[in-house]
């Protein structure tokens, strides 16, 4: 098959963005031909090897001079002028991921006939808001424009049209249930649901080895991501408090969270490590006692299901994705959402009981392993295999 891989941008390494990649490369692997397009590339901050060898195309052309908010501005382009069109309706079938490559899969439905395919990690977030809780999605300036655009022409108008793309598509995929449940209570859509795998390789540090007195959790440093609740949940844990390894490259948010460390008197006990690489946080993972996700609204979340496959016991909130990705009771805990002083009692409870680690890092490495890139790849192609044209 001819497949054009569309994506809203490569911005940063994400869950999103590890998980085009790798249909990319295994798509091709498979001997299908795939180009991969998205209007906007940031080369060095988006698994960076892994880009270069998917070697992706920019829809827009990049701007001759600096220009504010050009990522915004790229994005915007890309969907109402008919940059590269033709190049992105040879194929015999689109594969769109999140907006604006839903939209630009529509319109090229309509004037080409090239039949597309949504994978969906969430709603469209800049219109159906999370909760109160999450805090501020459009923390990025580049947001805050697309955020402020909504408020003068619309959102329901920006619904409606987010939609008409979704209901059209010729087939859904989503990346969880919970995803699923959420597109078909606000859109009356469905489809089939194709988890994201673990790891393509094991860290070098051994799995079963002794764990250093340290936790770690593994995110873009947004507001929404709420990192600063792991720092209440090392509040309330017995001493000896371990370390909290706070991975992921820095943002213009990473400032606050270090402030929120330091006046919760934890500078010492918590870590901002910076970009890593695959590598490096791999074997993070493994020297780890324990993941946390304290991000809310999680639509899946590869970082736990990461992590177990090193065989670290996994924490999360007992709500949307991350509840299919661990066990509770037996490769992690469920917390009651969005209960700190549960949380941390779970937490400690792996901590404490070294029989329980045990048992639960070992279901850990065997549940994590059953989730895989070739079942991943064998739904993907049947679905765009019978939907091509």
């Amino acid at each position: 098959m001819r497949i054009n891989i569309i994506h809203m941008g490569f911005l940063y390494s994400g869950g999103g963005e590890r998980v085009v990649l790798e249909q990319t490369h295994r798509l091709r692997e498979r001997g299908h031909e795939v180009r991969l397009f998205s209007p906007i590339i940031r080369w060095q901050r988006s698994f960076p090897e892994r880009l270069k060898e998917a070697h992706p195309e920019r829809i827009v052309p990049p701007f001759p001079f600096p220009l504010p908010f050009r990522e915004a501005a790229a994005m915007l382009a890309s969907s109402v002028l008919p940059f590269r069109s033709k190049e992105i309706a040879d194929c015999d079938v689109l594969l769109c991921h999140s907006q604006p490559s839903m939209w630009i899969g529509y319109q090229t439905n309509m004037k080409f006939g090239t039949p597309y395919v949504g994978y969906l990690h969430q709603l469209t977030t800049f219109i159906h808001k999370r909760p109160e809780v999450a805090g501020n999605w459009a923390s990025k300036g580049d947001f805050l424009v697309l955020d402020g655009l909504l408020g003068v022409f619309g959102r329901r108008v920006a619904r409606q049209l987010d939609r008409l793309c979704h209901f059209h598509a010729n087939h859904l995929i989503f990346n969880s249930k919970w995803t699923r449940s959420l597109f078909e209570k606000e859109y009356g859509v469905s489809g089939d649901v194709c988890y994201p795998a673990g790891p393509t390789f094991m860290p070098r540090h051994d799995v079963s080895s002794s764990r250093s007195n340290m936790i770690i959790t593994a995110s873009r440093h947004y507001p929404w991501k709420r990192i600063d609740l792991a720092f209440q949940v090392l509040k309330q844990l017995d001493s000896p408090v371990p370390l909290l390894v706070v991975a992921g490259e820095f943002t213009l948010h990473t400032v606050t969270l270090r402030q929120i460390a330091k006046n919760m008197g934890l500078t010492d006990k918590v870590n901002f490590t910076g970009f890593i690489s695959d590598e490096e946080l791999f074997n993070l993972y493994s020297r780890s006692l324990a993941y946390v996700q304290t991000s809310i609204y999680e639509p899946f979340g590869l970082g736990p299901l990461e992590a177990q496959s090193c065989g670290t016991p996994a924490v999360v909130w007992g709500d949307a994705g991350v509840k299919e990705t661990v066990l509770d009771g037996e490769t992690g805990f469920h917390a009651k959402p969005y209960d700190i002083g549960d949380f941390a009692a779970k937490l400690q409870l792996i901590l404490k009981d070294e029989a329980r680690w045990r048992k639960m890092s070992k279901e850990a490495r065997i549940w994590a392993g059953s989730f895989t890139w070739d079942k991943h790849i064998d739904i993907l192609e049947g679905i765009l295999n019978e939907e091509r044209r």
